[in-house]
């Protein structure tokens, strides 16, 4: 089991086009995952199945780590904590 923390650390491994989906509540230690989306660019029926949520595309959380270009100071969970109050309030 991955969380959302791991994942984030990895980003830069992920393919671009794939996104994450975390099960709920949204938090750096939840539990979270890859998936490719559909052709239509949903969330594939085995995510859903398995209690995941769409969270943000691999490329979107890319863009919002560049925020921190200029603070290589920043910790991991100060990252994964921006990406959460994007996911959940500008996405």
């Amino acid at each position: 089991m991955a969380k959302l923390l791991d994942l984030i650390a990895k980003i830069d491994q992920m393919d671009r086009e794939d996104m994450i989906c975390v099960k709920p509540e949204w938090r750096p230690d939840s539990e979270a995952s890859v998936f490719r989306p559909t052709e239509d660019y949903r969330v594939p029926d085995e995510a859903k199945v398995l209690g995941y949520e769409y969270f943000l595309e691999v490329d979107t959380i890319r863009q919002i780590l560049e925020e921190f270009r200029s603070r290589p100071d920043a910790s991991l969970n100060e990252k994964c904590e921006r990406i959460i109050h994007y996911a959940t309030y500008d996405a």
